[in-house]
């Protein structure tokens, strides 16, 4: 059964459930468009909540997660980086209608996977940073998510 994210209670319940995402992982992620060329080689470019992402995540406390963003502005995923391992302290997620221009209020959702994320001031260091500066992070319009059981 998927859960959406509407509030700040829906907020604070996954982060209560999930532990924050302390001592957890990324372990795969999947993105669809929407878009598509069909048999005529027309463009179809997928509508807005189209646009989705479905991560998994493992944990060392609780049984994985999946998390599915719809309606995706921005993801950015950060892979390998030397000298520092994969796992997560904690994790950033909260709504923000200040990301889309001075005049939009558009509610989106963020998450990212390090807790002090702010992504009105977020800036990468470079393409690829040495130091592990840059995060992985979704920004989307909505948010649904479900604990994995083996069923």
């Amino acid at each position: 059964m998927w859960n959406e994210i509407k509030n700040e209670n829906d907020i604070e319940s996954i982060m209560n459930e999930y532990g924050g995402f302390h001592d957890s992982c990324i372990v795969s992620v999947n993105y669809h468009s929407g878009a598509y060329v069909d048999d005529n080689g027309g463009m179809a470019n997928g509508e807005l909540l189209e646009h989705s992402v479905e991560m998994v995540l493992h944990s060392q406390w609780n049984n994985p997660i999946e998390l599915r963003f719809i309606g995706v502005r921005k993801c950015s995923i950060v892979g390998w980086q030397d000298n520092y391992f994969c796992d997560i302290f904690g994790a950033y997620l909260s709504f923000h209608t200040d990301l889309l221009g001075k005049t939009r209020d558009d509610k989106l959702i963020v998450w990212a996977d390090f807790e002090n994320f702010n992504p009105t001031n977020y800036i990468e260091e470079k393409l690829i940073s040495p130091n592990a500066a840059n995060c992985t992070y979704i920004i989307a319009e909505k948010l649904l998510w479900r604990i994995i059981t083996e069923d």
